[in-house]
């Protein structure tokens, strides 16, 4: 009777080594391919912002009063498009930067108060009026942490701390007098809560907070 036997060998060391560097990529590939790391966004924000300050000491200054118009649903508070990027580490933690741009072209008018002996109160004489505009340009570091989670929900926190470019101008129309002004600050944004919803790669979201981005944003985004 003939037994055949074989003999195994184990692998060598370059083998194995090439064994696991190959266990590793496909692990890393699966990986990569379940979650998705590179976040773009794109907002709009309205509502009050840290801008609002510039345009509020240019009014008290020239003693002037908000001429509410028509259809201004955002009144003298900019309104501002938003560029953003986050890096997600995990489904937890994601770090990125934002930039920014915002715009207001608000009407005003100063005058004069005149005492009637009728009515007992005083009566505003328009004396002049003007416009004062309040162009931003912002870019800030960005960190978020999702602290819910559940199935196509999310809810979340911000904090964004940078740089901000403001330039406010303001001419009086039958007076010379006028103000034309930039100034570079410090730029923020915290959001204490923030609502996503959707399905990967693209979900809806919008924001409660204040900085340079406003009181409320709303837009979409984009993992990768």
């Amino acid at each position: 009777m003939t037994i055949n036997t074989k003999i195994i060998y184990p692998l060598s060391y370059p083998n194995r080594l090439v064994l696991l560097a190959s266990f590793c990529f496909f692990t890393l590939a699966a990986n990569a391919q379940s979650f998705r790391h590179h976040e773009f966004s794109s907002t709009f924000g309205f509502g009050p912002n840290m801008a609002d300050k510039e345009v509020r000491h240019v009014k008290d200054c020239y003693d002037m009063q908000y001429q509410g118009e028509c259809f201004d649903l955002f009144g003298e508070s900019l309104v501002t498009f938003n560029l953003e990027y986050h890096y997600r580490f995990d489904r937890h933690w994601a770090a990125g930067a934002i930039i920014g741009w915002g715009s207001s072209e608000d009407s005003y008018y100063r005058c004069d108060g005149i005492q009637t002996s009728v009515r007992g109160s005083d009566d505003c004489f328009i004396q002049n009026s003007g416009d004062i505009s309040s162009k931003v340009f912002y870019l800030a570091p960005s960190a978020k942490y999702n602290w819910f989670l559940k199935g196509k929900f999310r809810l979340y926190s911000r904090v964004a701390l940078g740089a901000m470019r403001q330039h406010t101008t303001f001419d009086y129309i039958k007076t010379k007098e006028s103000f034309d002004e930039v100034k570079w600050k410090v730029a923020y944004q915290l959001t204490p809560i923030g609502f996503d919803f959707g399905i990967e790669p693209i979900r809806v979201y919008s924001e409660l907070g204040y900085g340079c981005q406003g009181l409320f944003t709303i837009g979409a985004r984009v993992a990768l």
